[in-house]
């Protein structure tokens, strides 16, 4: 049995399907003009959906081979499970558009910018020192709100190098855009505070996450969590370094 998430139609008390169909784990399908993602197999709470969705596999249609890759799924998952939150919170609020469409519309993104061997820092931290190496992976750093970053990171930073700043208050399609750059590994350095980590990361190799018990930290929306554990948790996933600073 596999699962879909369904993005606009609730079964039950979620909107999460089983079907019998076999589908490749995290593509993007299509049906009745509707999308869904493959959850695969195993899901949080799988005893909660029971309700199978009744199509001829050959009405389906690919529309993204994995939209998501394996990481990104597992963490999607745990946030479901560690965090008691439903799947119909979960994936619109913090790992992709409710109107996929938009999503879709920026599969082609913008070139990686190329890194500059000087790393402009602001003279009240050193915490960026060590970046100008990291143009073969991805860095995240992670602020507690939008002050601390701009007090801690220049301008210059930001500007020249293959740098995304990722802010919830962005628009959707600046969102998508950096979502698209993140997941073909275009961006090489992330700045993001807590609400925008949740992304589709290519080759994440470290986190470094700024005043980590700052209030501003712990989402008091639905779905709730302590970003500190959200991270630690996708530095245990991608098996990569983390700097708490």
């Amino acid at each position: 049995m596999i699962y879909l998430y369904w993005f606009t139609k609730y079964c039950w008390s979620d909107k999460v399907w089983k079907t019998k169909h076999k589908f490749n784990i995290w593509d993007l399908l299509k049906l009745w003009d509707e999308y869904f993602l493959v959850l695969w197999k195993e899901i949080s709470f799988s005893e909660q959906y029971k309700y199978d969705l009744i199509a001829d596999v050959s009405e389906f249609e690919i529309v993204e081979k994995k939209l998501l890759n394996k990481n990104t799924i597992e963490l999607l998952h745990w946030m479901v499970y560690w965090w008691y939150a439903p799947y119909y919170n979960v994936v619109p609020k913090l790992f992709l558009p409710t109107e996929i469409e938009k999503l879709l519309e920026k599969k082609q993104s913008t070139k990686k910018n190329k890194i500059s061997q000087q790393i402009p820092i602001n003279a009240q931290t050193n915490i960026l020192q060590d970046l100008q190496f990291a143009q073969d992976w991805q860095t995240l750093i992670v602020f507690p709100d939008l002050r601390s970053l701009t007090n801690l990171v220049n301008d210059e930073f930001v500007s020249q190098l293959g740098t995304d700043v990722l802010l919830s208050s962005d628009s959707q399609s600046k969102k998508n855009k950096s979502w698209r750059a993140v997941k073909n590994g275009n961006t090489s350095i992330i700045l993001s505070t807590h609400a925008e980590i949740f992304q589709n990361y290519k080759k994440l190799k470290k986190i470094i996450i700024i005043r980590p018990h700052k209030r501003y930290y712990s989402n008091q929306q639905d779905p709730r969590y302590k970003t500190l554990a959200v991270v630690k948790k996708l530095s245990e996933i991608w098996n990569c370094e983390l700097e708490i600073i």
